[in-house]
């Protein structure tokens, strides 16, 4: 095959390979096989000039569809995640024919290494993992229950590393390597065969709900805000704006979820969620919104996760919370999202997930955008979290990319997730990564999600014990692989 054939299999194929809502599968398997080829028979120069191209159309491809390219420090960020994936190829270029038995590792090592220097680097929490587009793959994806999500991504390039070693030296010359390669795959797949077999989760369910305001709601308090000219995003503009007015535009949303909070608990659940920053509030009104829905708690003897923005007299007028409501009519927590998004100007929270005791097990939250923040999420584990709830706000092209997301963060740290998103999916996850109830909320005039989820008793992970222990010894097998090459070249001079 033609090295310019090649090059366009290996670009096409990224683009469904780059975790977006057109993400295939089968396409993170194959297209490194085709670039890995294409770097191996190109001089080296062109080699890594059209390889970092091909790396950088996918990047762009992901920020275009996602809504991001105009987010310069995204567009920064990701460059850097482009040329570090870069380096896996050119490190398979230089190093792979010189480091023995060991040769068709290197590409894996030095791809996990890249991915997770960019997390490192840039905190912007786990992006851009060739991995992530696996969660719909269940006996692979209970590897991340030991490995995290880069040991998914390490399985894949070490198919396509092998796979192109199998095409450029033929089958017999390799043929104990590949051969090795799939008992190896083979036993991954038999291992989290037997975990979802042998480890299925407990049959104690717990119901949730997760609600969103009518379009009608939304609607009424748009047109009322119009009126008084101003825009709910423009916190200071909130602030200067005359606050009976405001309040009473700010009303229609919040009397809608507390309405809906009401009948859900009729219907039979025990845990209601609302979704991040879709109700607003005005600092002067909280007390009395909370002591609403804490009559409507206590009446019902649930749970309530309230999630909203608050507009506060100080810079930089607004926090972005969440609080639960015990079934006594308590706030049992409240609190500040701790990453917001480039997009979110205020203060990060403090970075401690709160928990709370509960006859289903012990409750934890964080808000949409943390569930992208491995640690912060470990931390809920350590606290042994049975069920963690995630109110969340996302917009086309993202919801499916994060709520894909959930499902890795529920089977590293081994306890359901249920995260409730307005603009964009909602999904009720099981610590298995099974998807156990799903909701659009562009596809309905009124996003409701419920789900039984199951909770206590729940078993601590080896990743919820160990952490990035994998991805550090990717990063350190990469940085060693310069020296074995080396030392294997100056020995056989010698």
């Amino acid at each position: 095959m033609k090295p310019r054939l090649l090059w366009w299999l290996g670009t096409a194929l990224l683009l469904l390979a780059v975790h977006t809502d057109w993400n295939v599968p089968l396409a993170a398997w194959v297209f490194p096989v085709f670039l890995l080829r294409y770097a191996r028979l190109v001089p080296l120069r062109r080699a890594i000039l059209f390889v970092g191209l091909s790396l950088l159309i996918g990047q762009l491809f992901w920020l275009g569809v996602t809504g991001l390219v105009f987010v310069l420090s995204g567009l920064l960020a990701f460059a850097l995640l482009a040329v570090l994936q870069t380096t896996a190829f050119l490190a398979d270029r230089l190093l792979a024919d010189r480091t023995g038995p060991l040769r068709t590792l290197v590409f894996p090592a030095t791809l996990v290494a890249g991915e997770y220097l960019f997390t490192l680097i840039t905190g912007f929490g786990e992006f851009g993992a060739l991995g992530s587009t696996q969660g719909g793959n269940l006996p692979l994806l209970q590897t991340a229950s030991v490995t995290g999500v880069y040991g998914l991504t390490f399985v894949l390039a070490w198919f396509a590393s092998v796979a192109n070693t199998v095409w450029a030296e033929g089958w017999p010359r390799v043929k104990r390597t590949a051969l090795v390669h799939a008992c190896v795959l083979g036993l991954v797949f038999i291992a989290g065969g037997a975990r979802l077999l042998f480890g299925a989760p407990t049959t104690d369910t717990v119901r949730i709900a997760g609600i969103s305001p009518s379009a009608a709601a939304d609607k009424t308090s748009s047109d009322a805000l119009e009126r008084i000219s101003v825009k709910y995003w423009r916190a200071q503009e909130v602030n200067a704006a005359d606050p009976a007015a405001v309040s009473a535009a700010f009303a229609p949303v919040t009397e809608d979820l507390v309405t809906r909070t009401r009948q859900q608990a009729s219907a039979g659940a025990k845990i209601v969620v609302w979704p991040e920053t879709h109700a607003r509030v005005l600092e002067r009104d909280q007390a009395e919104l909370l002591k609403r829905v804490g009559a409507e708690a206590k009446q019902a003897g649930i749970h309530v996760g309230l999630a909203y923005a608050l507009y506060t007299t100080q810079a930089p007028y607004i926090r972005n919370l969440a609080v639960l409501v015990g079934p006594a009519g308590e706030v049992l927590w409240t609190y500040d999202k701790t990453h917001p998004t480039p997009m979110e100007p205020m203060t990060p929270g403090p970075g401690t997930v709160p928990t709370a005791d509960s006859p289903y097990g012990r409750l934890a939250t964080v808000i949409c955008y943390d569930a992208d923040f491995r640690d912060l999420m470990r931390q809920a584990a350590d606290k042994e979290t049975a069920l963690m709830l995630v109110p969340a706000n996302d917009w086309p092209g993202f919801g499916s990319l994060h709520s894909e997301k959930a499902v890795f963060r529920a089977v590293e740290n081994g306890y359901s997730v249920f995260r409730h998103s307005t603009h964009g999916i909602s999904t009720a996850v099981d610590e298995q990564g099974r998807i156990l109830g799903k909701a659009d909320y562009f596809r309905t005039d009124q996003q409701t999600l419920v789900a039984d989820l199951p909770v206590q008793p729940r078993t601590q992970t080896v990743y919820g014990r160990i952490g990035d222990v994998f991805a550090w010894l990717c990063l350190a097998l990469a940085a060693l692989c310069p020296l074995w090459t080396y030392r294997r070249g100056h020995t056989g001079k010698r």
